[in-house]
């Protein structure tokens, strides 16, 4: 395993370096910059697990490519942060606060196996059904956090996935309570601006 592994990579390696990419990159997510230069290494973590870069630097007129705008990525700065670090191999938490935008950010920047393997989106995918989706009150934040990622998040069905599981154990707990008082979940639910979550979320 850890010879293919090394293979793989080393490949990969050879794939980046005999491109024609600039060393020294900034990217900008709105006002943040982020700096990528250390001769080249940047170009390996982050054009072998994102293909949008990839395909932006490549693609590029510019002969020497010296700027990238992301300022459209879901989730702003902080989440491009975040997956910054994990092409970098950096740990970080996901939480329910920040799972539905690390999947969106990840399906932007075309972080998915397709292009390489344990990537961003599968990694967010697994927290979502082994660990935010499996409770009301996890499903519930994370459709809180999905206001500020439409429309992708309804595209990827996540704001769906949350809605049915939310309505499905809020049912099952308004008929069968799992812990006193017995109206306990009904307390999860103002998380939520039903309002305003009707009209973003069009519930």
């Amino acid at each position: 395993m850890a010879n293919r592994l090394s293979l793989a990579m080393e490949r990969t390696g050879q794939w980046v370096f005999s491109q024609e990419i600039p060393t020294d990159v900034i990217v900008e997510v709105g006002k943040p910059t982020f700096p990528f230069t250390s001769c080249g290494l940047w170009q390996f973590m982050l054009v072998a697990k994102s293909n949008h870069i990839r395909k932006l630097i490549l693609d590029s007129k510019e002969a020497d490519l010296t700027r990238i705008d992301l300022s459209d990525i879901p989730g702003g700065p902080e989440i491009f942060e975040k997956a910054a670090k994990f092409c970098y191999g950096v740990n970080f938490e996901i939480t329910v606060h920040n799972v539905a935008a690390l999947r969106c950010a990840a399906e932007y920047l075309q972080m998915t196996d397709k292009y390489c393997d344990n990537n961003l989106a599968g990694r967010t995918e697994d927290f979502l059904s082994q660990v935010a989706l499996t409770s009301l009150s996890g499903a519930l934040v994370v459709l809180k956090s999905c206001e500020d990622l439409l429309p992708m998040a309804e595209d990827l069905k996540i704001v769906q996935r949350c809605v049915e599981i939310a309505s499905a154990k809020a049912c099952v707990e308004a008929n069968f309570p799992s812990r006193s008082p017995p109206n306990w979940w009904t307390e999860e639910l103002t998380i939520l601006d039903i309002s305003s979550s009707q009209g973003s979320l069009h519930q």
